[in-house]
């Protein structure tokens, strides 16, 4: 195993995304560097004219891979809007139809084994293991069992395709009821990534989140998923997830 890419949840480079550059007293700021291992995402509907003209640029420019849209069967927060699998078939149809040496990622959605993907299949033509070769995956449980009965089940419906958990950790949100504490995550971690590794067919984990977050702002060291600290230093739980792949 290795440390190597980062999801950076817009369709521009992630050191001139100024989410991810907050003044002092926020995150740290991203560095050009994390550009060349940064995955880009077209959003959402909005978002495929600039991913269009993105993949499309000179050859030199245009990037390994493009996921394509985030969550489209959930609306967090109000950050991206619902879209139905044949409504993004239609928007995306562009991107799977250009010449671009860029790899495409499945459509990610927040849950997983729902019928979604297997609808937007159907709209696009079977595009899945055609233009799009990796399907994502978004996995959240506190049950290191379940997490991978949730991507042996994902890999039955998908069985040619390789797979990326672009997304995974303990929990996302509070309602999920995940009261581990720090070395809890770590356990968690620890236990869970090397089985997920020894299935053979997910090729990419990525971690979520990077940046320092907590789920519960009044009591932050619970289910804290963060490998970074404000400053930019590692958590002990990226310290974990490194000395993992060494």
């Amino acid at each position: 195993m290795s440390i190597i890419g980062v999801v950076g949840f817009t369709d521009k480079s992630i050191s001139e995304t100024a989410t991810y550059n907050m003044p002092s007293g926020g995150s740290a700021p991203s560095t050009p560097d994390l550009d060349t291992e940064q995955i880009q995402i077209c959003m959402d509907p909005s978002s495929v004219e600039d991913s269009l003209s993105m993949i499309t640029s000179a050859s030199a420019t245009q990037p390994h891979y493009l996921e394509l849209f985030n969550e489209p069967d959930f609306s967090y927060m109000g950050f991206t809007p619902l879209t139905s699998p044949q409504d993004a078939a239609a928007a995306l149809q562009p991107i799977l139809e250009a010449n671009t040496t860029t790899q495409f990622i499945s459509p990610a959605v927040a849950f997983t084994n729902s019928d979604w993907l297997t609808q937007f299949q159907a709209a696009c033509g079977n595009c899945i293991g055609q233009q799009i070769n990796i399907v994502a995956a978004h996995i959240y449980n506190t049950s290191p069992d379940t997490v991978i009965s949730m991507i042996q089940q994902l890999h039955s419906t998908w069985p040619d395709q390789r797979i990326w958990i672009t997304e995974l950790a303990p929990s996302s949100d509070p309602s999920q009821g995940c009261t581990f504490g720090d070395q809890d995550v770590i356990n968690w971690m620890q236990t869970l990534i090397p089985q997920i590794v020894n299935l053979g067919y997910v090729d990419r984990i990525f971690w979520n989140h990077g940046e320092s977050n907590s789920l519960y702002p009044g009591n932050p060291g619970m289910c804290n998923p963060s490998l970074t600290n404000d400053d930019g230093s590692a958590t002990p739980l990226l310290q974990a997830y490194g000395a993992m792949c060494n």
